[in-house]
């Protein structure tokens, strides 16, 4: 686990849920850059859930490096959108030292569990 997330437990290992993908597609095609090797692999990357109190913040684990090899680089994008209930969400894309998908950091600014991980179609918020 990395040094970062060792005083924190994951959930267990799993594929992104449809809501999720989606999200972090939306994130990869507003980053700057070629982010198509990334969209590639997305389907096929595991995640584990971040302990954030139901916020929606998740870790992608890599096939190719030890979780202990691995350090937080940067964000590539983020994105603001309103929850359900009208209150705030800003949702990062960071990747890790070598820029593989490092994390989702979800955020709800009131710290309660996200209702809806879900942003406006593009053009609509």
């Amino acid at each position: 686990m990395p040094e970062e997330l060792s005083f924190r437990k994951l959930g267990p290992m799993r594929r992104l849920s449809h809501t999720e993908g989606t999200l972090v597609r939306r994130l990869l095609q507003q980053a700057e850059g070629d982010n198509s090797a990334l969209l590639g692999r997305l389907d096929s990357l595991d995640v584990q859930e971040m302990p954030d109190g139901g916020m929606g913040s998740l870790y992608f684990s890599s096939p190719s490096k030890s979780a202990q090899a691995r350090r937080l680089g940067h964000r590539i994008a983020e994105l603001q959108f309103d929850d359900a209930d009208g209150v705030p969400v800003i949702a990062s894309l960071n990747v890790d030292q070598d820029g593989d998908l490092y994390e989702l950091d979800v955020w709800k600014v009131d710290f309660k569990p996200v209702i809806r991980l879900s942003p406006p179609p593009i053009g609509t918020g």
